[in-house]
């Protein structure tokens, strides 16, 4: 199946926020943490770029999980007066 398929990929921090639907900048600082620990230990495979990381999808999905918090927070959809 496609969609099998399609979560064994290797993305960016914007794509990864946008999927998983947290806020880039905490994907971003989370993956800078996961960098300065040794690659055996870190639960993420990452590629670090000119550009900025690559992330390999699937583990990070399984540590956020794994991380036992609510998800990713929203902002409340407030209307004005």
């Amino acid at each position: 199946m496609a969609d099998d398929n399609a979560n064994e990929i290797w993305v960016n921090v914007t794509e990864a926020a946008e999927i998983t639907g947290y806020n880039r900048q905490y994907i971003k600082k989370l993956i800078s943490k996961l960098w300065l620990i040794e690659e055996s230990q870190r639960g993420v495979r990452i590629k670090k770029r000119s550009s900025g990381f690559d992330i390999w999808l699937p583990d990070l999905l399984v540590y956020l999980a794994a991380q036992g918090r609510r998800g990713p927070y929203t902002k409340n959809d407030q209307t004005g007066p």
